[in-house]
């Protein structure tokens, strides 16, 4: 999916707001939205791990939960998800398995991740081709991970 810079960093700005729902409800610093090929926005998540007392429930599998859902179907490589920090590996294969092939990210994957398997670790390892891009608003998404992480 081809948008320019200015719509990346408006979608971007989008996540950063989720980011900030996630942090009020009391979880870790992390969203995702999904969009269509026009990018428009066709689902929102954001990580309710610690509210929800699930630990698997960080932003990319709720999203895909909701979306799938309210689509209708496990296939949703006909979108994108941005989100404004790598997938962890458990999320990165979700995403895989609910056949997404386009991604935009913000800020890297944190150091101490654990498994501290990366996405393009996992890129390597799929048969799926992904289309990876990243560092969209990199310095902001990771201001506001590590303020977050702070408080």
């Amino acid at each position: 999916m081809d948008f320019d810079n200015k719509k990346k960093e408006e979608l971007m700005r989008i996540v950063m707001k989720e980011v900030n729902v996630a942090v009020e409800d009391g979880n870790s610093p992390f969203a995702a939205i999904l969009i269509d090929k026009e990018g428009n926005i066709i689902a929102k998540g954001h990580n309710t791990a610690k509210s929800m007392c699930n630990p698997v429930l960080h932003a990319e599998i709720n999203l895909i939960t909701s979306a799938c859902k309210m689509l209708n179907t496990r296939d949703l490589s006909d979108y994108c998800i941005i989100s404004n920090a790598w997938s962890c590996s458990m999320c990165m294969s979700a995403c895989i398995k609910a056949k997404i092939k386009n991604y935009i990210y913000g800020a890297p994957s944190e150091s101490d991740m654990n498994p501290n398997v990366t996405i393009f670790d996992i890129k390597e390892k799929t048969t799926t081709e992904l289309n990876i891009e990243t560092g969209v608003l990199e310095e902001e998404c990771k201001l506001q991970i590590e303020n977050a992480r702070k408080v």
